[in-house]
C-alpha cells in the first residue's frame, strides 16, 4: 500500500505498538511509509479488524492481549488509543514493560488516576509519557500559537474555546460509551479546557452548568453532553469554554472547535476542521487566513471524523523530544492540570456553586509546586 500524509524528519528510529484501534487507527494510516517511525505491533479487542488492519497495512503482529504487545522488543512507544477508564490500566502496564507513552486526551478518568500517572513517571525516570491532545497538533492552532509566541497579539486579555459537535455517531459507533464509566466532559471537554489553559496559564476557579439533550436521551446516553463554563485564571482574567455535543450541527460553516485569542495587539481565532483562521493585527486590515493546501495530510482518509495529520504531528513530535532528550508537552504535569480543572468543573455542576481548582501537592510536584 502507498504511503500516504507529509512526513517530517525524527532523528531516529522508533517501533511503535498501538493499542485500540477505532481512534488508533488513524496513526496507522498516517505514519504508513514513514521512514523512521514504524508501527510493529497493534491491539484490539476486535480479533477481526486485528487481522484486516495487520494485513492492510504490512504491520508484523497482531493481537487482541496488551500483555502480548508489550513483551516484543522491537517496541519503543506505546501509543494508547483506548477507552477512557481503561487508560490507567494500559499506562501502568505500559510503563512497567519499559516503554515510552503516548496516551490520547483525556489522560486518564479523575485526579486520584492521574497522581498514580505522576507517580509511574516518577519512579521511571528514563521513560515519558506525553499526552495526546491533537487539537493543538491541527494546522489553524500551529498557526495561531507561533503567531502568539512571536508577540504578534501581544498580551491576552481574553480567551475562549468551544467544541460543538453532533455525537449520534460516536454514540452508535462506541457502545462502550454508553456502558458506564465514561464522561463527555472528560472525553469532549479536555479539547477546549486543554487549548484555553495553553493560553491563558492555569485555572483558578470554575463555575459551570451542565445538562443532557434531547438528542442524547434518543441515543441512550447516560451522562450530559451540554457544558456551559466560566474560568477565573490565577493572573485574574477570565475566559469561557463552551462543549456541546447533543445538537444537529451544520458541520461545513460552523467550526467544530475554535478557539479565540484576544490581546492588545491583536485577535486569532482559529477554526477545525474548516482549515482556516480569522485574524486581525493591529495597524492591519482584518483577513481570513486559509490552509486549504494541508488539506490532504489532515483529512486524507475517512474525511473529518479520523485525525490522522493530527496524530502524525505529535507523534513526530513526541519521538523528536524522545530522541533530542528534551521533555514533550503536554507532558504528566500539565495533562495534571487539565484533569484538575475537569474535575473541578464536574464538582461545579454537582453542587452549583463555583469551585476552586485543585492544586498539585508539593511531594507530588516534579518541581515542587504546581508548575
Amino acid at each position: 500500500m502507498e504511503g500516504h500524509g507529509r512526513h517530517t524528519k525524527v532523528g531516529k528510529k522508533f517501533g511503535i505498538g498501538v493499542v485500540g484501534l477505532g481512534e488508533g487507527k488513524g496513526l496507522i494510516k498516517g505514519l504508513y511509509g514513514h521512514p523512521e517511525l514504524t508501527i510493529q505491533a497493534i491491539c484490539d479487542v476486535d480479533d477481526s479488524l486485528v487481522r484486516k488492519v495487520k494485513q492492510q497495512f504490512d504491520i508484523p503482529f497482531g493481537c487482541c492481549e496488551l500483555d502480548s504487545l508489550l513483551t516484543r522488543e522491537d517496541i519503543d512507544i506505546v501509543a494508547i488509543y483506548t477507552p477512557d477508564q481503561l487508560h490507567i490500566d494500559h499506562i501502568r502496564k505500559s510503563f512497567q514493560a519499559g516503554k515510552h507513552v503516548l496516551c490520547t486526551k483525556p489522560l486518564v478518568n479523575s485526579l486520584e488516576e492521574a497522581e498514580e500517572v505522576i507517580t509511574l513517571t516518577r519512579n521511571h525516570p528514563d521513560l515519558q509519557l506525553m499526552v495526546g491532545q491533537s487539537s493543538r497538533f491541527f494546522g489553524p492552532m500551529q498557526h495561531q500559537r507561533r503567531a502568539f509566541e512571536r508577540g504578534k497579539i501581544g498580551e491576552l486579555g481574553y480567551a475562549e474555546a468551544s467544541y460543538v459537535h453532533d455525537m449520534r455517531w460516536f454514540y452508535g459507533n462506541r457502545s462502550w460509551a454508553k456502558e458506564g464509566g465514561f464522561d463527555l466532559l472528560f472525553g469532549g471537554c479536555s479539547h477546549p479546557v486543554d487549548l484555553i489553559r495553553w493560553y491563558m496559564g492555569d485555572v483558578e476557579e470554575v463555575f459551570a452548568y451542565a445538562n443532557r439533550s434531547l438528542i442524547g436521551e434518543e441515543a441512550g446516553f447516560q451522562g450530559n453532553d451540554t457544558f456551559v463554563i466560566s474560568l477565573k485564571f490565577e493572573s485574574g482574567k477570565i475566559g469561557r469554554v463552551l462543549g456541546c455535543y447533543g445538537l444537529e450541527h451544520p458541520h461545513h460553516t460552523k467550526p467544530w472547535i475554535e478557539v479565540g485569542v484576544y490581546g492588545t495587539k491583536g485577535t486569532f481565532i482559529s477554526k477545525y476542521p474548516q482549515l482556516e483562521s480569522i485574524i486581525k493585527y493591529e495597524g492591519e486590515p482584518e483577513k481570513i487566513e486559509s490552509y486549504f493546501e494541508d488539506n490532504y495530510h489532515y483529512f486524507q482518509f475517512e474525511g473529518i471524523n479520523h485525525h490522522a495529520g493530527e496524530f502524525v504531528n505529535y507523534t513526530e513530535y513526541f519521538a523528536r523530544c524522545l530522541a533530542d532528550g528534551e521533555q514533550a508537552m503536554p507532558d504528566v504535569y500539565d495533562g495534571y492540570k487539565t484533569i484538575a480543572v475537569l474535575e473541578a468543573i464536574r464538582d461545579s455542576i454537582e453542587t452549583g456553586y463555583p469551585v476552586k481548582v485543585k492544586k498539585l501537592m508539593p511531594e507530588t510536584s516534579k518541581s515542587g509546586g504546581y508548575e
